[in-house]
């Protein structure tokens, strides 16, 4: 039986690929993802759901989420879903650094389609950015803003060379850069990009890294040359 083949598959190759599957079955893969509907199956939420297995192989923990060696799955299946869970599961909302270690990917766009389509609020509690459940803002904002400070801000270092500007968190000077490494090569662009990822950095935290690392500059390594 069919069944019985993908199970035979699945229990050799936990987790398997499309193109994995179309060279042991011989199938297109239109075939292959009606074959696993029909069977049950998850599909991960990195890697632009490339990872799939069957149905009763994931073992979840209390968060509904199972890694198996680079693939990740949720027993809610997209990224949209999951965040939206665990940030309304939480007890005092869930910043962006939270949520991307408990899930292991970068999620700034999805939080901002979140928070856009009004399924989950943002608000700034202290120096961060802080997600909460539509249904439950604010009891979990009041004990978000009753945490101590230490626990909220991440080490921060103080970026060399600019007088008076106060402490940055490190992961807007990467979020910053990244977007510079992805053609964002002026400070206007770069804003705009991350602005529209839902960062909440600011134009003067952008123009502030560009200075540091003279980006944009004549001899900047990030200037393109013919």
């Amino acid at each position: 039986m069919l069944t019985n083949q993908y199970e035979d598959l699945f229990q050799e190759n936990v987790v398997m690929t499309i193109d994995h599957l179309k060279l042991v079955t011989g199938r297109p893969r239109e075939s292959i993802l009606r074959d696993l509907k029909n069977i049950g199956y998850y599909s991960s939420y990195n890697e632009r759901g490339k990872f799939y297995t069957l149905g009763n192989i994931p073992e979840f923990d209390n968060l509904g989420l199972w890694r198996y060696q680079h693939a990740y799955f949720s027993i809610r299946r997209t990224v949209l879903n999951t965040a939206e869970y665990l940030v309304s599961i939480s007890n005092a909302g869930c910043t962006h650094d939270e949520l991307r270690r408990m899930l292991g990917i970068e999620i700034h766009n999805s939080l901002y389609q979140l928070t856009l389509a009004g399924k989950i609020t943002r608000q700034q509690v202290g120096v961060q950015y802080v997600y909460f459940g539509k249904e439950r803002t604010g009891e979990q904002y009041e004990r978000r803003y009753a945490m101590p400070i230490v626990p909220l801000v991440r080490n921060t270092f103080k970026t060399p060379g600019v007088q008076g500007y106060p402490d940055m968190d490190p992961v807007f000077v990467i979020d910053i850069l990244i977007a510079v490494l992805r053609g964002h090569e002026t400070g206007s662009a770069a804003f705009s990009y991350l602005h529209r990822t839902g960062s909440p950095v600011t134009m003067q935290q952008v123009m502030t890294v560009f200075s540091h690392y003279d980006i944009g500059k004549k001899n900047s390594p990030t200037r393109k040359t013919n």
